[in-house]
């Protein structure tokens, strides 16, 4: 097996020339120039560089590219909307869960304050133990009891 090196392809054979210059291109050189193409006659479909005239296969070949980078592309966004509900319902439970600790270790160490003498309790309290005092709340979302800071909203 030789490896030849192969003649290199001759780009010019498929360039229709017009009036000594290639179709499609400034007689200048000036690329940022364009030729207005505003007839039919003047339209440059022909040759095989331009990206106007290609086959049907080819066509098709570009159109299934797509489809398929739709459809991973759905695939993905479907994946992602699954993670993310699966993470919400993961963080749902474990707000659950702390909120139902926090409820059972809070109503081990709970101490009812009786109105009569709960002034005098307060006014011997130190500001750590006034910021542990809690109160019990129904919960709206759960409709679990739970204990939540005395200023709570």
């Amino acid at each position: 097996m030789s490896s030849a090196p192969e003649p290199p392809v001759d780009v010019t054979k498929d360039i229709l020339i017009v009036d000594g210059a290639p179709k499609g291109r400034n007689q200048s050189g000036r690329s940022w120039k364009t030729r207005p193409q505003k007839r039919a006659s003047s339209l440059v479909t022909k040759v095989k560089l331009n990206n106007l005239s290609r086959t049907w296969d080819e066509k098709q070949d570009a159109k299934r590219v797509r489809k398929m980078a739709k459809d991973k592309e759905l695939e993905l966004r479907e994946e992602k909307r699954q993670a993310a509900i699966l993470k919400k319902e993961r963080r749902l439970e474990n707000e659950k869960r702390r909120a139902e600790n926090e409820f059972r270790s809070a109503s081990r160490s709970a101490q009812t304050l009786n109105y009569n003498d709960a002034g005098v309790k307060l006014k011997a309290m130190n500001k750590k133990q006034l910021r542990q005092i809690k109160k019990t709340r129904m919960n709206t979302k759960t409709g679990v009891v739970e204990y939540v800071p005395a200023y709570a909203k």
